[in-house]
């Protein structure tokens, strides 16, 4: 199947429009994230884009107005201060209401680290959304805009920290992310407590439901979406950041700090080790290690 490339509106469909056409150089989209296109409109009357296959992502703000927004098979109707955050490479379309056309900001945009941003923003909240941080996510796609209409040396490297402003601010203050019942939130906030103390002893989910009566199915589905990850993983990291600082400042061997960070069987401990840190104990402990 063919790519769709970006369209362009026509001068009878937008009251305003503002674009750039971006081209970054092979430096800037190996290491940075870089825009692809960005722009603003101010539309007259309806007018349909449907794109897929785009090796890109899309962030959008409806300034005012209103539209309908398909993504996924999912229909949205969008107005004022909502926000879409879309995987290009899938299906999408758009379209203004003809009775209120709609006035947005965008940005297509990609990087080395686009798609993980993507994947965690997927993860903790929907594609559609309306965000406290309006404002900022404004000023950051107007500041994109000015930063591509003036290009300087800097342009790069400051487009790549405004585009790292919008994810973290989209990936954190959703409004429309569903929030958990403080009664949760505090007995979420004991669990931690309870495995920041107790993480080298041997603890189970079985355990954990059990002491703090609750579901072990519901805990580790609420513990994984407020902190962003299986309360396994969040002992396990503990576990070996534990044994970095042994392995930097003490004289234990490999087996006694394993054993020490609550991990009996050191192959396994190695096994866990390489996997977070991408080397064995051995060579951290060489490589890290502060001389006497």
């Amino acid at each position: 199947m063919d790519k769709l490339l970006f369209e362009n509106y026509k001068t009878s469909e937008a009251t305003e429009t503002r674009r750039v056409i971006c081209t970054p150089s092979i430096f800037t989209k190996r290491h940075f994230f870089y825009v692809q296109e960005a722009g603003y409109l101010k539309s007259r009357k309806p007018h349909l884009s449907r794109r897929f296959g785009l090796e890109s992502y899309l962030f959008m703000i409806i300034l005012s107005g209103s539209g309908t927004v398909i993504y996924k098979g999912e229909r949205v109707n969008a107005r004022q201060g909502d926000c879409f955050y879309i995987d290009c490479r899938n299906e999408y379309s758009h379209i203004s209401s003809a009775d209120d056309p709609w006035e947005l900001l965008w940005i297509h945009f990609n990087g080395p680290t686009a798609e993980g941003y993507y994947d965690y923003f997927a993860e903790h909240n929907s594609w559609h959304f309306t965000p406290t941080s309006v404002s900022e996510l404004v000023a950051s796609l107007q500041a994109l805009l000015s930063l591509h209409e003036n290009r300087d040396d800097n342009t790069d490297i400051l487009a790549a920290n405004e585009i790292t402003k919008i994810l973290t601010l989209i990936s954190t203050e959703s409004s429309d992310k569903e929030q958990p019942s403080s009664a949760l939130v505090q007995k979420l906030r004991e669990i931690v407590i309870y495995l920041d103390e107790h993480y080298t002893e041997e603890i189970s989910l079985d355990f954990l439901a059990e002491h703090f009566f609750i579901s072990k199915f519901y805990l580790s589905r609420e513990f994984k979406k407020e902190y962003g990850t299986t309360i396994i993983s969040y002992i396990l990291i503990k576990r070996i950041t534990n044994a970095k600082e042994q392995l930097r400042y003490g004289d234990s061997s490999i087996e006694e700090i394993a054993m020490s960070c609550g991990i009996a069987d050191a192959s396994y401990f190695n096994k866990v080790f390489r996997k977070l840190e991408g080397c064995t104990a051995s060579e951290y402990r060489k490589k890290w290690r502060i001389e006497k």
